[in-house]
């Protein structure tokens, strides 16, 4: 129990530390695209062409049309990116932070909450896609996409403590972001980002034992216009408190730590 609390009062001490988070995240996308003509409009350019090039592709392959296919791919892909670059890039949370951590004395939670910042400024910048796409395909709209709002922040809260143990974990042990990376690349062929979960059975391993299938439910169905299941956000919650639970604990006896691995 006090390493739970330990590891809670590092947690509320990033969210404390809020101005300088905010600030290295925003830095971090703006100095990617310095002296770009085109600047931050890259991201959403290159998503573009990737959910169109992909679009035409496996429409073809699984025999449906492209109007009704590119909303789920669409929306796959923005959603994905999110996940999956949160959890690469929080393996470095506090590696990239080194000369930071060895100067200035802040919960180390706040290297993760600037890893997660800059993400969701990437995933707004692809999400000035998906009304253009839905407006193209006539893909229907209405009042469930307001669940997309909570469904986002059920699926961060996970992405959070997913990412706090992985920083930990890689800041003793270097080999664990390269471990991750396969891990998420394969994760991305089994969850339902390029197929429909409808083109397999309710109850399959894939849909229930897959918690990246859960986030993108809880996410996509919402801005889709359908109603995410009671059992996705089952399986959030769960994780969400066992998972923090663990992580609160773990990070209690060991993120003191890190400085001393870096």
């Amino acid at each position: 129990m006090v390493l739970v609390v330990r590891g809670a009062a590092d947690v509320l001490g990033g969210f404390g530390a809020w101005r300088m988070w905010w600030m290295l995240a925003k830095n971090d996308v703006v100095r990617r695209y310095r002296r770009s003509r085109v600047g931050q409009l890259w991201l959403t350019l290159s998503m573009a062409v990737l959910i169109f090039g992909m679009g035409a592709v496996y429409s073809s392959l699984f025999g449906t049309s492209m109007a009704d296919y590119l909303p789920h791919l669409g929306t796959g892909l923005v959603l994905w990116g999110l996940i999956s670059s949160t959890i690469n890039e929080s393996c470095s949370g506090f590696t990239e932070n080194e000369s930071i951590i060895r100067q200035i004395a802040l919960p180390r939670f706040t290297y993760l909450l600037r890893t997660i910042s800059r993400n969701l400024f990437v995933f707004a910048h692809n999400l000035i896609i998906l009304p253009i796409l839905y407006l193209v395909t006539g893909s229907p709209v209405n009042w469930h996409i307001l669940l997309f709002i909570p469904g986002l922040l059920l699926v961060l809260a996970n992405l959070a403590w997913v990412g706090y143990l992985l920083a930990i974990l890689s800041a003793r042990f270097r080999d664990i972001p390269q471990i991750v990376a396969s891990i998420v690349q394969v994760a991305f062929f089994i969850s339902p980002v390029v197929f429909k979960p409808s083109q397999l059975r309710v109850d399959h391993p894939v849909l229930i034992l897959n918690p990246f299938a859960s986030m993108l439910e809880v996410m996509r169905e919402p801005l889709l216009g359908n109603l995410p299941s009671v059992t996705a956000y089952l399986i959030l919650l769960g994780l969400l408190v066992f998972g923090w639970l663990f992580t609160l604990a773990f990070a209690g006896k060991y993120s003191h730590r890190v400085v001393y691995w870096l």
